[in-house]
């Protein structure tokens, strides 16, 4: 068994193992070339950084890579790893992670992340004897928006670009990778939707209206409980026209946030994951 980087490798190269790989995954799964395409965009995966493990030539499994720096830290996050039914149990997971921790950088890594599915058991177990432990549970859900119309003050505004000093005041946790700031400022046609009341920002929302995605929402900590969050989801659910929405990696610590989004909004929790990480 050879490790080299997908460097040189097309999208349908790495395409075709993918969907081998995920086929008989616990939540199984199918991506299209321009899925994939997406997928690596916005997710800033650098196929230089990320592993193969190859037989004769052949691609056999992979580890899809992205990395960036955050509070001094080099922190590389896996987008994905899949291994085809036949080359399983022989380590490569473990294989693949030596290859990406001996490649050449300026900075020696820091931190490994990366999700996992609940229930997955074997994926843990490989991943905790790699050395990741969980740090926390993170909710995705999806489904139809319940129409709620509420009588507010609250005036929503579509916004380019982002507030980012004024947006994580309103944090109560940091967002996963795929909702972070860093992958957030580069993604392509999102839409910020700012809730204001008397001119004064109280909360935001941001999605992707093509995907149908959301990525981040937020109120203000003073004004909560109010209908804030509510009249943002109703701007979202016009945005979309009333189709399925998809809102991944919710931290699970807020009960609250769970209730709201299920018995509110509609919206169904049909999968959970934890992060994991490792530290170096």
């Amino acid at each position: 068994m050879e490790f080299k980087t997908l460097a040189h490798l097309n999208t349908e190269d790495i395409l075709s193992v993918f969907n081998l790989s995920f086929s008989d995954y616990i939540v199984p799964f199918h991506l299209t070339k321009e899925q994939l395409i997406s997928k690596i965009s916005a997710e800033k995966i650098d196929l230089s950084l990320s592993a193969g493990a190859f037989e004769a030539g052949q691609l056999k499994g992979f580890i899809l890579s992205a990395e960036k720096e955050e509070n001094g830290k080099r922190i590389i996050y896996n987008a994905g790893t899949g291994v085809i039914p036949e080359s399983r149990g022989k380590g490569l997971v473990r294989r693949m992670y030596d290859f990406i921790l001996s490649l050449p950088k300026e900075r020696k890594v820091d931190v490994l992340m990366l999700e996992v599915i609940v229930g997955n058991e074997p994926a843990i177990r490989a991943y905790q004897n790699l050395g990741f432990s969980i740090v926390r549970k993170l909710l995705c859900f999806h489904g139809e928006m319940n129409p709620v119309k509420k009588e507010s003050d609250v005036i929503i505004r579509e916004k380019e670009g982002f507030q980012w000093d004024k947006f994580q005041s309103f944090w109560d946790v940091e967002p996963s990778w795929q909702g972070s700031v860093f992958i957030l400022e580069d993604m392509k046609d999102t839409l910020t939707l700012e809730a204001y009341q008397a001119e004064r920002l109280v909360g935001y929302l941001i999605y992707h209206p093509v995907a149908r995605k959301i990525y981040q929402i937020a109120v203000h900590k003073n004004d909560r409980n109010q209908g804030i969050a509510t009249r943002l989801f109703e701007a979202v659910r016009n945005g979309v026209n009333g189709q399925p929405v998809s809102f991944n990696n919710v931290d699970a610590v807020s009960e609250s946030t769970r209730r709201f989004l299920e018995e509110k909004i509609g919206l169904k929790n049909w999968v959970s994951q934890f992060e994991m990480k490792r530290f170096l």
